[in-house]
């Protein structure tokens, strides 16, 4: 007697459709992360996941739109994590980013690389643009750098936007040689601040200048 098989629910079905999808994108990731961007073909994308290249249109479209899904993906983390972080104390506020920031990249060392790579691929960290993914993460350091200036810790000779400028390139150099291995997590900590504190310590007054000497001595 033949079988029959139940249609299933729509509950069922849209979770099978979510895990073919993450399926799809985490083989996407890891391709990306190895070879780059242009080495993401759909064909050997579809085989890997286990899928046909229809399915893969359907349910996330072709590579643009693969590249857009992971580059959502990516703002949202890195924005939860910058804006985490009190400004009450400027150099313990900066280490604790770069710690939270180094232990997110962890957790899918192959995503975030692959992320990064599609990302300045396709224009997100351009700095021409007013509210693009640049300016607001550089924001941050601006405002930690105008604070400090009024607590007294920075003397001003510097501009908190000169600075803060400098800080976040520091990072972005830092994460950069990282996403393509020229070090690990633990030499992206360290080499990012590094710049950041040596940044501080152009403006600091001789107290705050002896605390980030010592933070520098400790990396």
């Amino acid at each position: 007697m033949r079988q029959m098989t139940l249609p299933q629910s729509g509950s069922a079905r849209e979770i099978n459709k979510e895990k073919r999808k993450q399926r799809i994108l985490s083989h996407a990731r890891a391709v990306i992360a190895g070879h780059g961007f242009e080495a993401l073909k759909l064909r050997d994308l579809a085989t890997r996941a286990n899928l046909t290249v229809p399915t893969i249109y359907n349910l996330i479209g072709g590579k643009e739109e693969i590249l857009s899904v992971i580059i959502e993906e990516l703002v949202e983390k890195l924005l939860e994590v910058q804006n985490r972080n009190s400004l009450d104390d400027v150099e313990a506020a900066f280490e604790q980013q770069i710690q939270d920031l180094a232990e997110l990249f962890a957790k899918d060392e192959d995503y975030y690389r692959a992320a990064f790579i599609a990302g300045d691929r396709s224009g997100l960290f351009e700095q021409s643009s007013g509210s693009g993914i640049f300016a607001r993460s550089v924001q941050l350091p601006i405002d930690a750098c105008s604070a400090a200036q009024s607590a007294g810790l920075l003397l001003g000779n510097i501009s908190a936007e000169q600075l803060g400028r400098q800080i976040y390139g520091s990072y972005r150099l830092a994460r950069q040689d990282w996403v393509h291995g020229y070090f690990d997590l633990e030499g992206f900590r360290v080499q990012a601040l590094t710049g950041i504190f040596l940044c501080l310590a152009a403006d600091a007054n001789p107290e705050f200048h002896d605390r980030l000497i010592n933070r520098l001595s400790s990396l």
